[in-house]
C-alpha cells in the first residue's frame, strides 16, 4: 500500500470538505454581516441588539458552512457541521484577541454553542440533499 494514497485519500475525505465548508462559512458570515449593518444604518436599532446580531450572523455563516461539508462529504453531517461551526467560532476568536486584545468570557460559551449547534444543523441537513450531475 502506498502511503502517499492513504494522506491523500485522507485530505479528499476530511480536510478538503472543511476547508471548503469554513470558506464558504467566513464568506457568508462576511455577507451577513454586510447586510446587518446596512439594516442597522437604514433603521433605528437599539444598541444592545448588536450582539444579537452578530451572533445571528455568524450562526448563518455557521450552518451554510456545515451544510457545505457534509454535503461534500456525503457523509457524518453532525459531525463535520459541529467542526465547521467550531472552526468558525475559532476563527472569530482569533480576530477578536486580534483586534480587540480580549474576549468577554461569560457570552463566549454562549457563541461557540449556537455557531456549534447552527453548523451541525447544517450538517445533518447537508448529508441528505442530492448531489448535481
Amino acid at each position: 500500500m502506498d502511503p502517499s494514497n492513504k494522506t491523500s485519500s485522507a485530505f479528499v475525505s476530511w480536510l478538503r470538505p472543511l476547508l471548503i465548508g469554513v470558506t464558504v462559512g467566513v464568506i457568508a458570515c462576511i455577507a451577513l454581516l454586510l447586510l446587518m449593518a446596512a439594516v442597522v444604518r437604514s433603521v433605528d436599532v437599539p444598541s444592545r441588539a448588536s450582539m444579537p446580531m452578530a451572533v445571528a450572523a455568524a450562526a448563518g455563516g455557521a450552518f451554510l458552512s456545515g451544510l457545505t461539508a457534509a454535503h461534500l462529504a456525503g457523509r457524518r453531517g453532525l459531525l463535520f457541521g459541529a467542526l465547521c461551526g467550531a472552526m468558525l467560532f475559532l476563527l472569530i476568536l482569533i480576530a477578536g484577541f486580534v483586534r480587540y486584545s480580549g474576549v468577554s468570557g461569560g457570552f463566549t460559551a454562549v457563541k461557540l454553542l449556537v455557531l456549534t449547534a447552527a453548523g451541525a444543523i447544517g450538517g445533518v441537513l447537508g448529508v441528505g440533499r442530492k448531489k448535481r450531475r
